[in-house]
């Protein structure tokens, strides 16, 4: 048997391996730093939001299985909008009791 094409093949899958991992790499910097500003604007739509119509509740009180129960229950009171909801819970996902 001709090994040539059999390492022809395994050369290959191992360079684009490489090429996905530099650009998994370069993706997860652009995602973290878009996860950052999600959730410096969920926390600042959180404060002052919420605040408006009562003391603001720690983050860590509720897991993020409780949260987004809480948080669709004062959407339409507070008049937020689906996106800062998303935002709201990206900055409460950050600081949630964790789920033992």
């Amino acid at each position: 048997m001709n090994k040539k094409p059999l390492f022809t093949i395994a050369a290959g899958i191992l360079l684009s391996s490489v090429g996905t991992l530099f650009a998994t790499k370069q993706n997860d910097t652009i995602t973290s730093k878009l996860n950052v500003d999600s959730v410096k604007t969920g926390k600042a739509l959180y404060e002052n939001n919420c605040v408006r119509c009562h003391k603001l509740k720690d983050p860590a009180k509720y897991t993020m299985a409780q949260w987004p129960g809480l948080v669709n229950k004062m959407q339409k009171r507070s008049k937020i909008t689906d996106e800062q909801k998303k935002l709201i819970l990206s900055y409460l996902a950050t600081e949630a009791k964790k789920e033992k």
